[in-house]
């Protein structure tokens, strides 16, 4: 008798009911123009290979930031030295229609070849993997003249493409127009010769893991995989493999490892600052406010009591306060001159507040390596998504006693000089939760607090989680 195969697929069964119910599951429209790169520069020291770029386009979301770290920290570990790796986020690209996708990046693959300037080769990756292997030896294969090679006509969750014969076939228009799976794979196999197979090492699923022998392991059961991305849709079980995953985040946090770091930030984030420093000099079209009331640091008043309550509890005696704007609503510090970023606020006490701002020049200066506390409002979620994880290291890494965090879950009125919404990172409480218990495990000690703040129809309410 054949042993029974178990199945990938997610059934209705396997989502909570509330998810059944619900009748609001579309997904936001992206604002991405480009993906964003993640770049692994040759090793300093070690001799540059005269091979290729390894180029890895990664189909990913927004609620999978814990797997997305951990597949890029996977490669980190197995690449080679000598070579450049270039792994670019696809994630909320605008344009593309993805009210049918099972994922939010489900078709962004098939305009792969558009997005690497139809030259060269690319490797496409779910983000619900882990190497175990250098992928350059995935990219080195010899294709055989084929444009595609994947395990099966199917599976594309791992592909090694042509690039420039897939452009002939794969059109970016047609990704973005929302075009199935099949409609892509007909195209590739009404060309002889166009698909070769991989090997199946190259994208070992779950159960088809083999300790030693697979080169990339696959969480590709929606409702197994071991970080539970979408606990509010999925009634998750427990992984066999898991600890292979744990493992490795734990490496990573002790490694201090993020995607990107202050010296070396995405794009977006450069960008943004400029933008901002725009703004604190010009001020807001889009709201009609003049420069002087342009980023004020008003919404610090709405916290006051609770920062109060941290900082008698820790007993601290020095705050920063990160992203203050132009700190309109302090006292300046006894002492120290008008327009000083030295600063008081009387429910606090005698309390040393030193304002940091890299959008407003007059803030933006050098600061001191550590502080008892470390507030951060109004600011987060004017943060690109990918910077998080940095950002909120260095609110950790300054504060000796506590951290206290507010972000907003909600659109704007602002917006930028791009025409975006000044809020660039809107995401639910849960997912700002989840930043911070990540920052926290990777500088641990400290005590931190999250005000999420969400608007609905009765105005705004808060949200607060304590680690």
């Amino acid at each position: 008798m054949t042993a029974v195969q178990p199945s990938f697929k997610t059934k209705y069964y396997h989502k909570r009911i509330g998810h059944l119910l619900s009748l609001e599951r579309g997904r936001p429209p992206g604002m991405r123009g480009v993906p964003e790169l993640v770049a692994l520069d040759v090793v300093p020291g070690v001799t540059p290979s005269a091979k290729p770029p390894v180029r890895i386009f990664l189909g990913t979301e927004p609620a999978q930031h814990r797997a997305e770290r951990i597949f890029v920290w996977s490669i980190l570990q197995a690449r080679d030295p000598a070579r450049r790796y270039e792994i670019y986020l696809m994630k909320d690209l605008e344009g593309f229609d993805r009210t049918k996708w099972k994922t939010g990046f489900t078709a962004y693959r098939y305009a792969i070849p558009d997005l690497a300037g139809k030259t060269g080769r690319a490797i496409y990756n779910d983000v619900d993997q882990i190497y175990l292997t250098d992928p350059a030896e995935l990219f080195d294969l010899d294709m055989q003249g084929a444009g595609q090679m994947c395990i099966t006509e199917r599976e594309t969750a791992v592909m090694l493409l042509d690039c420039e014969k897939m452009a002939k076939i794969w059109h970016h228009e047609d990704a973005q127009r929302g075009e199935r799976h099949k409609f892509f794979r007909r195209r590739v196999h009404a060309i002889d010769g166009m698909w070769r197979q991989l090997s199946g090492v190259w994208n070992a699923r779950d159960h088809e893991y083999e300790p030693g022998v697979s080169k990339l392991l696959h969480y590709t059961t929606l409702q197994m995989q071991p970080w539970r991305p979408f606990p509010k849709i999925l009634r998750y079980k427990e992984n066999p493999n898991g600890k292979i995953w744990f493992e490795m985040e734990r490496a990573a946090d002790a490694a201090g490892f993020t995607l990107f770091t202050e010296e070396r930030p995405s794009q977006r984030y450069r960008d943004l600052v400029k933008m901002y420093k725009t703004m604190h000099e010009e001020g807001s079209p889009s709201t009609g406010k003049a420069p002087d009331w342009t980023f004020t640091g008003k919404s610090l008043t709405e916290h006051v009591g609770r920062i109060g309550g941290m900082i008698r509890e820790s007993g601290a005696k020095t705050v920063l306060d990160y992203g203050s704007g132009k700190a309109q609503f302090y006292e300046d510090y006894p002492g120290e001159p008008t327009g000083s970023r030295l600063k008081a606020m009387r429910q606090w006490g005698d309390v040393k507040v030193t304002c940091y701002d890299p959008g407003y020049e007059p803030f933006s200066g050098p600061i001191e390596p550590s502080y008892d506390g470390v507030i951060c409002t109004d600011v987060l979620e004017h943060i690109s998504e990918e910077d998080i994880p940095w950002v909120l290291d260095k609110l950790f890494g300054h504060a000796s006693r506590f951290v206290f965090a507010v972000a907003a879950c909600y659109p704007a009125k602002k917006h930028l000089p791009d025409g975006q919404n000044a809020h660039c990172t809107v995401q639910p409480p849960e997912w700002w939760r989840e930043q911070m218990e990540v920052a926290a495990r990777r500088n641990p000690g400290k005590q931190w607090q999250l005000c999420a703040q969400l608007r609905g129809a009765l105005g705004k309410s808060d949200r607060v989680f304590r680690g």
